[in-house]
């Protein structure tokens, strides 16, 4: 943690190192350099964001980023402390999401939906292997570890128990139920 402020520090110091100058233009130049240095100082200080992957340029109050991010998010999340960094007038926000992420986030998906289809299989297993149910009579789907429960069965006790059964399966966060009662 040592290492990565005194590298912030150290860029820091080496933008502002150049920025006193006497002329007008030097000046804005001085302005954009500061800009920058407190963008950098920024990013370095949240926790959400590698400022070593994010590549700031300022001219004349308008920042330019570049670079690859892991996410949408972090990316917004950079143009957003940019834009509220007081002098920016603009904000070009060119930042890429990795590859990698962007794999990873389409395998977590897929993984969410093998979670939900194997929930989804355990229930409705436990509904058919258990003989006070009517397993056959119920739709299941389940999403983001919520089961969703649909059909018509014969008594308030039956669907008691098939709530039941799907709250005590592993992997269920919550059970929605529409089921409904035929009375005879």
């Amino acid at each position: 943690m040592k290492t990565r402020y005194l590298a912030i520090l150290t860029l820091i110091l080496s933008l502002i190192g150049g920025a006193a100058t006497a002329d007008e233009k030097e000046t804005e130049q001085t302005s954009d350099i500061w800009l920058k240095a407190k963008i950098v100082t920024t990013y370095a200080l949240s926790e959400h964001l590698n400022p070593f992957t994010i590549d700031v340029d300022v001219t004349s109050g308008v920042v330019t980023l570049t670079g690859t991010v892991e996410s949408d998010i972090e990316s917004d999340l950079a143009g957003e402390i940019a834009k509220g960094v007081k002098g920016v007038k603009e904000v070009n926000n060119k930042l890429n999401i990795s590859p990698e992420a962007q794999r990873n986030t389409e395998q977590s998906t897929f993984l969410h939906y093998v979670e939900d289809a194997n929930i989804t299989a355990k229930v409705k297993s436990r509904l058919l292997l258990n003989p006070n149910t009517h397993g056959l009579k119920i739709h299941i789907t389940t999403k983001n570890g919520v089961v969703f429960l649909e059909g018509e069965l014969n008594s308030d006790i039956e669907a008691d128990l098939v709530r039941q059964i799907a709250r005590n399966t592993k992997g269920v966060i919550d059970v929605e139920d529409k089921l409904t009662i035929i009375k005879k």
